[in-house]
């Protein structure tokens, strides 16, 4: 089974942008609703209507009676006091062994590919979920955490739809990056605090990009601007217990008007 996580994890990345986790071949799915920001894709509804209770008793969620296995096996994790669980025993519950680590990260793939922004448990599987399994699947490898930060900013849009009857924007920029971090004590780091550390620096550094004009993305050095800035968030961010590290940056795309701009 152990030959089977890669493959799984890989397949989890792919559908990542429905989840806001950067890819690094994927620029095609980013099609944004505003001239800001890129909107989610958008997949097939679960539709919400039946309850269903976690592995505590306490049912906190619905789910509709033809929702799949692994949303079901997934929506069970969300009892009323997740939040409030340390790292440690949130992540051991949802697999501590292998064999359950790939099951686990196959739920999270089939979820992530069909999960609908309108679901009331998308946030959980977004954010949580989705920490959590990159995580489990580090440790597993011997990796470092990474949280995968990807941004964009698009303005002047078109008057007409490109052929896939999408949007079209003169000024495009994409950013991709990863960023380190760690847990030294996941008993003391609680869900809550985790997801929020995590959340805040992924929103910080997309509202930075939003407030930079298209002259300062592309005649200044916005790579270097985009580095000072998520050190500045590594460092309000990080406690005793949890600590992030500034962005590495991979993938740099700016097109002004349809020219190519390289940095």
């Amino acid at each position: 089974m152990k030959k089977c996580l890669p493959i799984i994890f890989a397949a989890l990345l792919m559908v990542s942008a429905l989840t806001g986790c950067a890819s690094q071949s994927n620029l095609a799915l980013r099609n944004p609703s505003s001239e800001q920001n890129n909107a989610t894709a958008q997949s097939s509804e679960t539709t919400i209507s039946q309850p269903v209770t976690s592995k505590t008793g306490v049912s906190s969620s619905t789910v509709s009676p033809t929702a799949s296995a692994a949303y079901e096996k997934l929506i069970a994790y969300k009892t009323e006091n997740y939040g409030e669980q340390s790292i440690a025993d949130f992540n051991a519950a949802l697999a501590s062994t292998p064999d359950e680590l790939t099951e686990f990260l196959a739920a999270v793939a089939d979820v992530s590919s069909t999960i609908s922004s309108d679901d009331e448990n998308y946030e959980f599987f977004t954010t949580t979920i989705t920490f959590s399994s990159n995580e489990l699947y580090c440790e597993h490898m011997g990796e470092e955490l990474t949280l995968f930060l990807s941004m964009s900013k698009q303005s002047r849009l078109c008057d007409y739809l490109d052929d896939a009857g999408e949007p079209v924007y003169e000024f495009n920029c994409f950013v991709d990056s990863n960023v380190a971090y760690s847990i030294d004590n996941p008993k003391l780091v609680s869900v809550a605090e985790r997801d929020k550390a995590l959340l805040t620096y992924k929103e910080e550094m997309q509202n930075y990009l939003n407030v930079l004009s298209e002259t300062e993305i592309t005649d200044g050095d916005v790579e270097t601007m985009l580095i000072d800035k998520s050190v500045e968030l590594a460092n309000s961010l990080s406690t005793e217990n949890m600590k992030l590290s500034p962005c590495e940056i991979y993938l740099l795309d700016i097109n002004a008007a349809g020219t190519e701009i390289t940095k």
